[in-house]
């Protein structure tokens, strides 16, 4: 079955101090483009759309002829919602639709498979970390309440979906409005009663979001 990747690179980097954590260089490559290596080389991804902001738009542009996949490159909008919408009107769509952090530079072929047959089975296909630690409701530096373990998960990407699913949902909400109150894509399908399915992501598909993230990131792509 045929795929349309998007891949976000749009974020503004507020809590890490660096301008843009996706232009970062490792190794010669920026970090996008560990993100690009992976969906370019995937046999059942036939496009990739490139979100992200207008200042980075020339510097995608530049390395764009490495991935012969990457077709379009869009402008991203004030939040994630906004910009995933923004490259999915853009994008040329086939029966899935996969959807990336490029923020999360340590992706996978096994990611990226086990996320696109979930969806073709069962309409969606979201990667999750089961904690290991306790987790507890704090408020005003005192713990209110523990929570059941085995019911909290954190979800990760690439995330996978039937693209009739997802210009369903955008026909039926007005996104300016909704990207107020939710931060991704699979708290939205809740409030919409359709249920994401997942399964058992990768533990070193780690998300820069402080400078401590990119320090570990640099060790685990140096050993690579």
């Amino acid at each position: 079955m045929k795929v349309s990747a998007i891949l976000l690179a749009g974020g503004n980097s507020k809590r890490i101090n660096v301008n843009d954590k996706t232009t970062i260089s490792i190794n010669n490559l920026i970090i996008i483009e560990y993100s690009l290596y992976f969906l370019n080389k995937h046999n059942s991804i036939r496009n990739i759309t490139v979100v992200c902001s207008d200042q980075n738009k020339l510097l995608i542009e530049k390395i764009k002829t490495k991935y012969k996949k990457l077709t379009n490159i869009v402008s991203g909008g004030d939040s994630r919602l906004n910009s995933l919408h923004s490259g999915f009107i853009k994008t040329e769509k086939h029966e899935i639709t996969l959807i990336h952090d490029a923020a999360r530079p340590l992706i996978n072929d096994k990611l990226i498979s086990e996320s696109i047959n979930l969806a073709i089975n069962h309409g969606s296909g979201i990667p999750v970390t089961i904690q290991t630690d306790s987790i507890y409701i704090s408020n005003n530096n005192t713990l209110e309440k523990s929570l059941k373990r085995s019911e909290i998960v954190s979800s990760q990407t690439p995330q996978a979906y039937e693209t009739k699913i997802l210009e369903n949902l955008f026909d039926k909400i007005d996104i300016k409005n909704v990207e107020l109150f939710y931060n991704d894509l699979p708290s939205l399908l809740l409030k919409h009663n359709i249920i994401p399915y997942t399964f058992i992501g990768d533990k070193y598909n780690l998300k820069i979001t402080v400078d401590e993230d990119l320090e570990i990131i640099r060790k685990i792509i140096d050993q690579l």
